[in-house]
């Protein structure tokens, strides 16, 4: 089972369904999740989530302007192991500073609402970490 925790999203109805989607396929779970960068920071250096979703401020053009959220990508593609990343992003293109942080099956982005997009990322990033063995690292 793949853990997940969730960013950016305020309690409410919004993070249910969110929390919902992801969990409606069993191998994924969500531990925790914060609104607050953070919290959500001391949250991964704690749980070590296999997977972070992060939604991304509504009208970020520029992640010099939200210093907190690129400080939350940083610090958890900087554990050890680095945890998976999914950018959810209101835009409807997504910003080049955005779009420059993509990993090949490590760092996704993907539109809020396209649950198939989201559910597509988390199962690229699953495999990925499922079939890395630490023990066969130099």
């Amino acid at each position: 089972m793949m853990t997940v925790l969730v960013v950016g999203v305020p309690e409410g109805e919004q993070l249910e369904l969110l929390r919902s989607g992801i969990q409606r396929n069993p191998h994924f779970r969500v531990v925790s999740h914060a609104h607050d960068p953070v919290v959500a920071l001391a949250h991964a250096r704690v749980l070590l989530p296999d997977i972070t979703v992060m939604s991304l401020p509504a009208g970020l053009h520029s992640l010099d302007a939200a210093p907190d959220v690129l400080a939350v990508f940083h610090g958890v593609r900087a554990l050890d192991p680095p945890g998976g990343v999914v950018l959810r992003t209101a835009a409807s293109g997504v910003p080049r500073e955005v779009s420059a942080l993509a990993v090949d099956g490590a760092v996704h982005i993907v539109r809020e609402g396209d649950a198939d997009a989201l559910m597509r990322a988390l199962r690229t990033i699953g495999l990925r970490r499922a079939s890395c063995d630490p023990d066969e690292m130099p």
